[in-house]
């Protein structure tokens, strides 16, 4: 394998196309091993609401019981995790589809309140670092293994907690702004001090929210931590390089290329 960093990339659930991931296959080309983490809410409220199984949450996390357990199940680790396997396959990415329930890779604790919802407790890389060895990009669902079996895990934290664990150089959380937005502008980086204090202030909202803390995690684990605009071509590839793009959360010092 590699001895470049691995990087770990958040994405959404939908289509790859015309955007971040493009860059991709150069990025592989240069040895660098990906992994990918994905999300799937929209596709899972609306095979839920397809159902007539309501949707609840808590401060920004699903509520989980076990009917709404099974369709997450089908939807993340089906079809939003073998879609995007595909849809990365024509970009010229060997891609491989798990969830963290496989190996097992993402092992949880419950939170209480919420039914089968987890937070990752350890990362075990040795399906990952399996896949790497053969060539593959894994593509992991956000499920995790905890005492009663899989659990639905945040994706934002899954990609953090995963990155920690592998030891990743970068963590790249893609949405479809320009990063965390202050006055219209980009703010350009942040210590994970002044993460926490943009989400306490107000200063943060809706997705952001979640993307904020996760990255401020993967940064007290060792990780750069990126907010970018998963819309635009060549920003995974502007980071890596050592361009300002985006949003950057990193512990103690300006930012460095790999």
């Amino acid at each position: 394998m590699s001895v470049k960093s691995p990087i770990v990339v958040k994405v959404g659930g939908g289509a790859l196309r015309g955007g971040a991931l493009e860059d991709l296959p150069a990025i592989l080309a240069d040895g660098t091993p990906v992994a990918l983490v994905h999300g799937g809410g929209p596709q899972l409220t609306r095979m839920l609401d397809s159902l007539g199984i309501e949707s609840a949450f808590h401060e920004g996390l699903r509520v989980t019981d076990a009917a709404t357990l099974k369709v997450a199940e089908m939807v993340f680790a089906g079809g939003v995790n073998k879609g995007l396997v595909r849809e990365l396959n024509t970009l010229g990415v060997p891609a491989a589809g798990i969830s963290g329930t496989d190996g097992p890779t993402l092992l949880v604790e419950p939170i209480p309140g919420l039914g089968r919802v987890g937070e990752v407790s350890s990362v075990e890389p040795g399906l990952i670092r399996t896949l790497w060895n053969g060539g593959f990009v894994p593509v992991v669902a956000p499920l995790g293994l905890g005492p009663e079996g899989a659990y639905n895990v945040n994706a934002d934290s899954a990609a953090s907690a995963l990155a920690v664990g592998l030891g990743a150089g970068h963590l790249f959380l893609l949405t479809d702004v320009d990063g965390l937005l202050k006055d219209g502008e980009a703010v350009t980086s942040l210590d994970p001090d002044e993460s926490e204090s943009f989400v306490r202030r107000g200063l943060a909202a809706g997705g952001m929210v979640p993307k904020l803390r996760a990255a401020t995690e993967a940064a007290r684990g060792g990780v750069k931590a990126r907010v970018l605009n998963g819309n635009k071509k060549g920003v995974l590839a502007g980071a890596l390089s050592g361009e300002s793009v985006g949003t950057l959360i990193y512990e103690g010092g300006p930012a460095c290329t790999r």
